[in-house]
């Protein structure tokens, strides 16, 4: 055998050995680029996730912000919702934060979304429903409180008045003292019901209904200190006072006619007569409003007649929208209501005298609970409503 031939299966393993070292050098490569790619993978996935997560936090955030608004302003189904301050991501990146309002289930409803900044396909989105507390209990059967509210009796009308219900069973009169015909005489009072056809708190001739039943009420918490008041209105007195104080809205020679800004609250620290005469400012002529006219169909106001201002008398020749409140538990117990048309009640802590001919009260519907709250635009507060907590996420 020649030397050539023995030398060439050597060479075969030979070659064989580095094609084999070759396979596995080549492998590992692949391993190796493998095994990066996926790190750059798991990488983007944690980054992902770690920015999904900022997305829901920021959005989570504008829910914040949106509370805290409510619990200091009025917002109505009409208004656009406020403007939310953008949120810091990871790495310096921004959330814009953009808040949707709506009205519902006597709730105000807000819609979040999150949208980053350099990514605008990464953005987070979480729903939640809230209620405003503030003058009156936020429970879904709070209503306003009927036509006449009194700490004691009411002496019998001799003169000819008007008083409207929405329901010929609706309580006409509350009383601390006996709910009977003694304490609560009807008089020359004509009860009847109303239907509000166009929803817009006004009773107009073409919605007068049929006559109707006097319903009295015995009003429980009396006799008591502000009795009338702590059964109607969850805020305590002093602080619907002093609310009405830091908004400047305490009148001592005239109330201005129309709408009020927040709080729809006015300290009354006068006295006699209050008529026309005594209306300042200029208020258009439309439906429900003019000159002679105190609050608005849609921003009723809560006017307070402190003790020490007596029992002023709001005459025939204006209108109210709202509720007339008098602290003083004796001095309209001889002088009745001035005649004047109101478009929701009046409260005495006190028996009062008989109102006067013309006089006009009218049951007013303005929602129920924090509804209330918002129509009289005097809020405290903003509470979650369990359960209605939603998230919508698009990483």
């Amino acid at each position: 055998m020649s030397s050539d031939q023995s030398q060439m299966p050597r060479r075969q393993q030979g070659s064989m050995t580095l094609l084999f070292g070759l396979v596995l050098l080549i492998g590992a490569g692949i391993l190796a680029f493998g095994s990066a790619r996926t790190g750059v993978v798991e990488q983007r996935i944690a980054t992902n996730e770690q920015q999904s997560i900022a997305a829901q936090q920021a959005a989570e955030a504008g829910l914040d912000y949106a509370r805290a608004w409510l619990g200091v302003q009025v917002w109505q189904p009409d208004d656009a919702p406020p403007s939310a301050p953008d949120m810091p991501g990871l790495n310096g990146q921004h959330f814009q934060i953009a808040l949707q309002f709506s009205a519902e289930n006597k709730a105000i409803c807000v819609q979040s979304r999150a949208t980053m900044d350099a990514d605008p396909g990464l953005e987070s989105i979480v729903r939640e429903c809230f209620t405003q507390t503030g003058l009156f209990d936020i429970d879904p059967e709070t209503r306003a409180p009927p036509p006449l509210v009194l700490a004691g009796c009411l002496e019998a009308p001799l003169a000819s008045g008007e008083l409207w219900l929405l329901d010929e069973e609706a309580t006409a009169i509350l009383s601390g003292g006996p709910a009977d015909a003694d304490c609560l005489p009807q008089g020359a009072l004509a009860v009847g019901v109303w239907g509000d056809s166009n929803d817009d708190r006004l009773l107009s001739p073409d919605e007068k209904g049929a006559s109707a039943d006097l319903q009295r009420a015995r009003l429980g918490a009396c006799p008591g200190a502000h009795c009338v008041w702590n059964q109607v209105f969850a805020m305590p007195l002093d602080e619907a006072k002093h609310r009405a104080e830091t908004a400047g809205h305490v009148f001592e020679h005239s109330l201005p006619c129309g709408a009020s800004t927040a709080p729809g609250i006015y300290l009354v620290r006068m006295s006699g007569t209050i008529d026309a005469t005594r209306l300042s400012g200029f208020c258009a002529d439309s439906d429900g409003l003019d000159d002679r006219t105190i609050g608005a169909p849609n921003q009723p106001i809560l006017l307070i007649v402190p003790s020490e201002s007596g029992c002023p008398r709001f005459a025939a020749d204006i209108r109210i929208h709202g509720i007339v409140y008098y602290e003083s538990s004796t001095a309209c117990a001889s002088q009745g209501w001035g005649g004047a048309r109101v478009q929701g009640a009046v409260l005495w802590e006190s028996g009062a005298g008989a109102p006067e001919s013309g006089s006009v009260f009218i049951e007013t519907d303005r929602g129920r609970g924090s509804a209330l709250n918002t129509a009289f635009q005097v809020i405290d507060g903003a509470i979650r409503v369990p359960g209605t907590w939603r998230d919508w996420n698009h990483p």
